[in-house]
């Protein structure tokens, strides 16, 4: 099965396993967006595809998902417990509010393209950290420019 026949089972199935749980429209977007950080399957990666039909199938669908389930008890690519502390460490030492904050919103948004840090993947993840290393290095550069020069 070529990959463009694989992706269009997967979404069959996710829309079936949908209407097998009662969801309709507007919950199945809503859930989905919480799942993945996207409303329409159209916008998943097959990967994520993958783990929303073997979600949906731990909820209680009957479908027979053609992939092994994803491993680890997180969610397949999920960020690890030790990145979200990291982020959370930068997001103090750039002087905000932590993971829920708006500029970090803004941030992830602009770097990885996800909505929020806990719909980004691990990799996405590691490219938040560098960003707010480099981010965080170089306003420290400059606060000590800003000084010497008063």
């Amino acid at each position: 099965m070529d990959a463009a026949a694989r992706r269009r089972v997967l979404l069959g199935l996710a829309h079936k396993a949908a209407l097998q749980l009662g969801m309709d429209e507007d919950t199945r977007r809503a859930a989905q967006m919480a799942f993945a950080g996207h409303a329409s399957l159209r916008d998943f990666t097959d990967a994520q595809l993958v783990a929303w039909c073997w979600e949906l199938k731990r909820r209680g669908a009957d479908i027979g998902v053609p992939a092994p389930p994803p491993r680890g008890g997180t969610g397949w690519g999920r960020p690890t417990d030790g990145q979200l502390a990291e982020i959370e460490r930068l997001c103090l030492a750039m002087g905000w509010g932590g993971l829920d904050d708006s500029a970090l919103r803004a941030f992830v948004r602009r770097t990885c393209g996800a909505d929020d840090v806990r719909f980004a993947t691990r990799r996405d993840c590691s490219d938040i950290i560098s960003g707010l290393r480099r981010w965080l290095a170089q306003r420290q550069r400059h606060a000590g420019r800003r000084e010497v020069q008063q």
